[in-house]
């Protein structure tokens, strides 16, 4: 069972629209070495500036990590939420995701594996970095070990 399937059987498949964590990221704009585009590679970190809640207020300023791209349709993602928030790696679903030159995030960071956020490509202002095939799959065994 692939990544998605298994997200998929534990409900576990979000919309931008389901974020439940405030984030204040706004010190990823204006980036010199952030890289626009208009295709994203999984593994790479990416910065969706706007989006639209369920309740209708808007959200805004979260990073992204792509772990899976839609194979069907070229145009989405499934991602997970990275969070500055540290304290909340109490919680078993969150791992640490260290500041590095090669993520080029600005402060350590958390990845949140409880859920996994499809977004599309419009969604996507620009991608901050990336992290390593290593690190990426670490990510995606634990989180195919958390829900098998």
């Amino acid at each position: 069972m692939n990544i998605i399937e298994l997200a998929k059987k534990n409900n576990l498949i979000k919309e931008l629209k389901d974020i439940n964590i405030i984030e204040d990221n706004t010190i990823y704009l204006n980036e010199e070495n952030s890289v626009y585009n208009f295709k994203y590679n999984v593994g790479d970190i990416v910065y969706v500036k706007k989006y639209n809640y369920k309740d209708g207020s808007i959200g805004s300023n979260h990073l992204f990590l792509i772990i899976e791209d839609n194979y069907i349709i070229s145009m989405d993602y499934f991602c997970l939420l990275i969070s500055s928030q540290l304290d909340k790696l109490k919680y078993d679903a969150n791992m640490f995701l260290a500041k590095d030159n090669k993520n080029k995030l600005k402060k350590d960071s958390i990845l949140k594996l409880d859920s996994i956020y499809r977004i599309e490509n419009d969604d996507i202002l620009f991608k901050i970095g990336e992290v390593t095939k290593e690190k990426l799959k670490i990510y995606r065994d634990t989180f195919i070990k958390m829900y098998s």
